[in-house]
């Protein structure tokens, strides 16, 4: 298309399409919201989900649905919203084994427990497994680069607390 063309079209969006929302797309929005709020409430070192987000999903609707000159957001425009916030969050604090990323300031003794057995449990079911070797363990323990002083003592004591 001519620039003019695009230009011409984005004018009359902003000019004249001011879409609502609908009740689905609220629905969808406001589960998504209480969802990430919940999963990600207790984690350590994870984003805190504040109302701005919830607000950036709404826009982010209500654009969508400007770009096909709509007055009201879908609950498919609503839907590819929640797709791309859940990936966003998601990309920025999930590494590949799905447990929390942890940057910065070095973490509790509990805390990396809690990050180190969450991972393997996540990487057991997985891989549909139970059993791990020692040197599996400090693998995994080097990929989420675990910051514990003693990785030995640190297995031994998982061990014993079983």
């Amino acid at each position: 298309l001519p620039l003019a063309v695009i230009q011409k079209c984005v004018a009359y969006a902003r000019k004249y399409a001011r879409p609502t929302m609908s009740r689905e797309a609220t629905a969808v929005l406001k589960e998504c919201y209480l969802e990430l709020r919940n999963q990600n409430a207790n984690c350590v070192g994870g984003i805190a989900i504040t109302v701005r987000q919830l607000e950036s999903m709404v826009r982010l609707a209500e654009a969508r649905a400007r770009l096909d000159l709509r007055q009201v957001v879908t609950e498919a425009d609503a839907l590819d919203v929640v797709a791309i916030m859940k990936e966003s969050l998601y990309s920025t604090v999930i590494d590949e084994y799905g447990s929390i990323k942890v940057k910065g300031k070095k973490k509790g003794k509990h805390a990396e427990a809690r990050r180190f057995l969450t991972t393997l449990a996540k990487l057991a079911k997985s891989q549909g497994r139970k059993v791990f070797s020692v040197a599996e363990m400090y693998a995994l323990a080097d990929d989420i680069q675990l910051q514990v002083d003693d990785m030995q003592n640190f297995v031994e004591e998982l061990n014993y607390a079983g």
